[in-house]
């Protein structure tokens, strides 16, 4: 059985990463990118998000909220030179060398990602780039709950529309809990699915609730990029703008 820990928990620490002092003051709240982390970093100033996404896809090194911040650090480097601003920068260096290995982690159609960072304890988590993908968990969740909550008068119809639209049968609804009964239907989704990776990793209806949080959390106010990536998908050669 899987235990989660949060996004944040699983990911390399670097000095200076919750230092907020050098956000460069060009960048407000009107500022959005299409990689998840770098909105992160730009809603909480954290530069840890920025090694991070890097970490993910050197591709962000020609974001332009990546560039500025670089462009602004080295200049403050330039005259004011401090152990603070060398450490972010080199930090920039580091998260290349800590360049994820995509063959560790295995995507799901729910949304769900199996994560296998540490070997002795593997996790089921989700992805934070493309936005689709972090998105895709929570849309997930969310559809069943809709189901759950337009069709609850009625079980036995609820039955045949979860065996009809996800091929899952023999299921127990119980009620008390929305929340968690969606959880649990979500979970028997995702263990219905072929499965590529090694290990057969379960989890618990609790924790996919965190899951889900913790992808919601990421995409708290980015509505209009995350409706936008879910047409015009970047990363896919079969969805052409």
């Amino acid at each position: 059985m899987s235990v989660y820990i949060n996004f944040d928990s699983q990911q390399f620490v670097y000095e200076d990463g919750d230092n907020v002092d050098y956000f460069p003051p060009t960048l407000n709240d009107d500022c959005f990118s299409r990689h998840l982390l770098i909105n992160k970093y730009l809603s909480t100033k954290k530069p840890k998000y920025l090694f991070w996404s890097l970490e993910r896809d050197i591709n962000v090194l020609m974001d332009p909220f990546f560039v500025e911040t670089i462009t602004y650090w080295t200049n403050l480097n330039i005259n004011q030179s401090s152990n603070n601003i060398t450490n972010l920068i080199n930090n920039i260096s580091t998260s290349i060398k800590n360049s994820r290995n995509n063959q560790n982690y295995y995507h799901y159609d729910t949304g769900l990602v199996h994560s296998y960072v540490n070997n002795d304890s593997p996790i089921i988590t989700f992805e934070t780039h493309p936005p689709r993908r972090c998105s895709r968990v929570v849309d997930t969740f969310d559809q069943i709950k809709r189901e759950l909550e337009s069709n609850c008068d009625d079980l036995n119809n609820l039955k045949k529309i979860f065996e009809k639209n996800y091929g899952i049968s023999n299921i127990k609804i119980q009620l008390e809990d929305i929340d968690l009964m969606a959880a649990d239907l979500f979970l028997l989704i995702h263990d219905s699915l072929k499965k590529v990776d090694p290990i057969s990793i379960k989890t618990t209806p609790r924790i996919l609730l965190e899951i889900v949080d913790d992808a919601r959390s990421f995409l708290k106010g980015l509505n209009y990029i995350i409706d936008t990536f879910r047409i015009v998908d970047y990363w896919d050669p079969d969805k052409k703008r």
